[in-house]
């Protein structure tokens, strides 16, 4: 729980949030999922959780929505120290429980955000359990509920066929097969029901699905690769370097490993690759390789027997790192990572919009900042909550993202046209995230807009902000 206050000093912790945040406000305003209520790749879980909460403490109450992602990771906690309590004892639990509530904090401001893998943890780490316990249909169904936060979870249908061959024997193999065939199937059934009860099921395959393999492939530039390895990956195997040298050295321990525990390694190495498999390697990202780390860490310190020297170390190793983190976290702006004054320019934009509009009036921001709509608590007016995400806005490369493709713009068009904004906020003028390379005049659907129906009003720190005329 300490290891987390972070996430209650900062009303947001990372941009995504924001995504979520934004989109969630014109679901409960009556827009469709993946259509007018708002456009992300995500799946839906994220979204739901989000607009329920908004409905029952209000837009963008953002201390609720961290309590309840404090609550999925504690959940999980639970979860996490079941399995290592099924596998070596007590012990052996409340290691690995520890271990991964420390791990998901020990990181910048965006691993401890509200965000789909934290959510994603609970029910894919309690479909290994019951793959454990070997409870077929409801491995399958979690399996499900699971995807329905981030489609990497589907990788541990791997896992799952692993368990099958690993823990069932020969006579009974098929009958599990088909149970965990039939959990599988009755996840899609009711998650295709939610999909078209909340949302649009077309929408869901055009920008969750369709959009896949170009996000990846562009996100596999090797700049781009080595830029997020550095800034995540590395960091995520250095700083917590006591559990890998731990789960390693279980796992090196092969072949006296009973086969529960061996698919505990086989988990780690699919949750590594779905961790991976985007090629965008976002801290967060690893969220979830971090509950097999744990359970691996606190299998290997409840066996092996270690000095007292090498205890100490052990205990520094996790702390030291951890401890800064938390100082970092607590200190610096979440968004920016400033830490002098005069402070981060977004607030002073959040500002000036919420002092310029009012509380029925929609705003529409021209580029990767949809944190402006959460600070100035004003629903977006298109569907986008920004453009360009997850690309290398830095790079030389053709802005032809996701976000971007041609049946983009009439889209933009139209909602702009449906809820005309009272004020539209050009950040690429000022270069936030990268995005001076982008200026409207750039795209002639959104900047005749712009240059026939708003003038200038204001600039604050390079960002220019035009208001309605008349």
């Amino acid at each position: 729980m300490v290891a987390h206050l972070p996430s209650f000093v900062h009303r947001l912790l990372d941009g995504d949030e924001a995504i979520y945040g934004s989109i969630a406000v014109l679901m409960n305003r009556g827009g469709a999922l993946y259509g007018a209520g708002g456009v992300d790749n995500k799946p839906p879980g994220v979204f739901w959780i989000y607009s329920v909460i908004f409905r029952f403490f209000g837009d963008y109450q953002m201390t609720a929505i961290h309590a309840a992602g404090f609550i999925a990771m504690a959940a999980t906690c639970v979860v996490v120290f079941l399995i290592a309590r099924d596998l070596a004892g007590a012990r052996a639990g409340l290691l690995a429980a520890f271990f991964y509530g420390v791990v998901t904090a020990a990181g910048n401001p965006r691993l401890l955000a509200a965000n789909t893998e934290i959510f994603m943890m609970l029910p894919l780490s309690a479909s290994v359990l019951l793959m454990l316990r070997r409870s077929w249909f409801w491995t399958g169904a979690l399996l499900v509920a699971a995807g329905a936060f981030r489609q990497s979870a589907a990788v541990n249908v791997l896992l799952a066929a692993l368990a099958l061959f690993w823990l069932e024997p020969q006579e009974r193999l098929w009958r599990a097969a088909q149970l965990l065939g039939g959990g599988l199937i009755a996840g899609l059934i009711v998650g295709a029901g939610l999909i078209a009860l909340s949302g649009s099921l077309a929408g869901f395959w055009r920008w969750t699905i369709a959009t896949l393999v170009g996000y990846a492939s562009a996100s596999w530039t090797p700049a781009f690769v080595w830029q997020r390895a550095k800034d995540s990956a590395v960091p995520f195997v250095v700083d917590m370097a006591v559990l890998w040298i731990a789960a390693i050295a279980l796992a090196t321990r092969w072949r006296t490993l009973s086969p529960q525990v061996r698919l505990m390694v086989g988990w780690l190495a699919v949750a590594m690759a779905g961790s991976l498999a985007g090629g965008h390697l976002s801290w967060h990202y690893f969220i979830q390789a971090m509950g097999p780390l744990a359970i691996l860490a606190g299998l290997a310190f409840d066996r092996f027997r270690l000095t007292r020297t090498a205890t100490a170390a052990a205990v520094a190793g996790m702390v030291i790192p951890a401890a800064a983190w938390w100082v970092f976290d607590m200190t610096a702006d979440p968004l920016t990572y400033d830490f002098s004054p005069p402070g981060p320019q977004h607030v002073a934009v959040s500002a000036y919009i919420a002092a310029h509009t009012s509380a029925s009036d929609r705003v529409f921001v021209w580029g990767d900042w949809p944190a402006l709509y959460v600070e100035s608590d004003r629903a977006m007016a298109s569907r986008f909550p920004g453009f360009l995400r997850g690309f290398d806005r830095g790079s030389n490369l053709a802005p032809n993202n996701w976000d971007t493709s041609p049946d983009v713009w009439p889209l933009l068009e139209a909602d702009l046209g449906s809820n005309p904004p009272a004020l539209i906020v050009d950040t690429s003028a000022a270069g936030w995230s990268d995005f001076s390379m982008y200026p409207m005049r750039n795209y002639p659907a959104l900047w005749g807009i712009v240059s026939f129906g708003y003038h200038q009003v204001a600039t604050i720190d390079g960002v220019v902000i035009y208001a309605r005329n008349g």
